[in-house]
């Protein structure tokens, strides 16, 4: 029973979708700005939509387990169809400005498993994966909140807060293709771990998760914000930098989707916890 509702839960993205949207209503908070639970439940809809559908797509079901998928495909079908119009309708509540600027994180996520060019997919071009997971995900959880924020490019500190952001995602990103380096050789599809090798890779997302660290300490000072809250992020990154180092022991799959999906939930809460005007 409790492998079943694991399987669930995995497999349809929820638990994703939750940390996702945790991840972003803990950056709306941390830049003062009003939360807007339309763009939160558009999301958690189309996080599930996505993933659920290149999960579908790909035959990679499996990926989020030790062993085979525990939903069946006519389940699957359903939660792709009721997340894919879930998704539209709550699109077109949001904003203008926020409807223009999700096209970009839209055309990624469709053209990265669907045929566009020349018979070509996104994914199928060296490199655009991870560029295409790290633009989207920062777009979604800092670019939308930031866009409220007048004149917001002329301060220095959102604009390091947002290399923060982008770094942090990479070193999410690159145990993920980590965890997908067989099948990527396998389909031909050059990542950084085909590349550099398992090990470089590591180091890499350790680097980011520095840089990371890095920015958003200089971002939080240009910005004034409050130390806890740095504490708070920065035990996330130690964390990350923990579990990229446990990498080296092979870990089962179901420890990319709980732990490393996790991070985004840890991320948004680390600053809903540690604010003090919730």
């Amino acid at each position: 029973m409790l492998t079943r509702l694991q399987g669930f839960i995995l497999e349809t993205h929820i638990w994703l979708g939750i940390s996702a949207v945790v991840c972003t209503w803990g950056t709306f908070v941390l830049l003062d700005q009003p939360v807007p639970v339309r763009y939160l439940l558009f999301v958690l809809s189309a996080t599930i939509w996505v993933y659920t559908f290149h999960g579908y797509k790909n035959g990679k079901d499996c990926d989020t387990q030790s062993g085979p998928g525990t939903l069946s495909t006519r389940l699957k079908k359903i939660f792709i169809v009721v997340g894919f119009i879930s998704s539209i309708v709550l699109f077109f509540m949001l904003d203008r400005i926020v409807q223009t600027l999700m096209l970009v994180p839209a055309f990624l996520a469709i053209s990265y498993t669907l045929p566009w060019y020349n018979g070509r997919r996104l994914k199928d071009i060296p490199f655009v994966k991870i560029i295409a997971v790290v633009v989207s995900w920062t777009l979604v959880t800092y670019g939308i909140p930031i866009q409220k924020i007048d004149h917001w490019w002329s301060e220095s500190g959102y604009g390091l807060l947002m290399l923060d952001r982008l770094f942090f995602f990479l070193a999410l990103a690159i145990p993920f293709d980590i965890r997908d380096i067989e099948y990527d050789q396998n389909h031909d599809l050059a990542t950084i771990p085909n590349t550099i090798g398992v090990e470089n890779s590591q180091f890499l997302a350790l680097f980011s998760v520095f840089l990371a660290a890095g920015f958003m300490a200089l971002g939080f000072d240009h910005l004034d914000l409050p130390d806890s809250i740095r504490l708070g992020v920065l035990s996330v990154y130690i964390l990350i930098g923990i579990v990229v180092i446990h990498l080296k022991h092979h870990p089962p799959k179901i420890y990319y989707s709980w732990l490393i999906d996790g991070f985004l939930l840890l991320y948004g809460l680390s600053i809903l916890l540690l604010t003090d005007n919730l």
